[in-house]
């Protein structure tokens, strides 16, 4: 088994974005695209990950109708700066018959994510719907004995259960 990615290092930043490649060739829910327009999409230049655009055929030749997300790893905003590793949908760029359904899971927790949060920011009115993953794999996606495989396997079961609600 390789060894895991230490998430706490710059340097590890392009084996991270390997990863998420990995992963998201790997899902098996849905297909998966990282369109090459948006790599630079309103991302801020320390954020670690990427857009990820679902590209499965429901029936409509309309890429529009597929839901755009952002799959990035981070530290939260608070005194300790805790790592996190999330899913988010922006209600700019996720079609509104997927923001109805994401809507509803405001509050709602699953077998990897945390409870879901909504955040409405009032000058930009922006809004932006967030799947964190649960502290138990953040643990085991970011300890120092974890292997690449066992990272994979987290990240693939993570962006599986937040696709399946879409």
């Amino acid at each position: 088994m390789g060894n895991g990615i230490n998430l706490d290092l710059t340097k590890s930043i392009a084996d991270l974005d390997r990863l998420l490649d990995e992963a998201i060739g790997e899902v098996s829910s849905r297909k998966l695209s990282v369109p090459p327009e948006l790599y630079n999409l309103d991302v801020w230049r320390f954020q670690i990950g990427k857009h990820v655009q679902v590209i499965d055929d429901d029936g409509s030749d309309d890429e529009e109708d597929f839901p755009i997300f952002w799959i990035g790893y981070g530290w939260e905003e608070n005194d300790k700066r805790e790592p996190c590793l999330w899913i988010e949908f922006d209600a700019e760029m996720c079609p509104t018959i997927h923001w109805d359904k994401l809507h509803k899971l405001v509050g709602t927790s699953g077998k990897y994510h945390a409870e879901v949060t909504f955040e409405f920011y009032q000058p930009e009115r922006k809004a932006h719907l967030h799947f964190i993953l649960k502290e138990e794999y953040l643990k085991q996606f970011f300890g120092e004995n974890t292997d690449r495989n066992a990272q994979k396997k987290i990240l693939i079961g993570f962006i599986n259960e937040v696709m399946e609600k879409l």
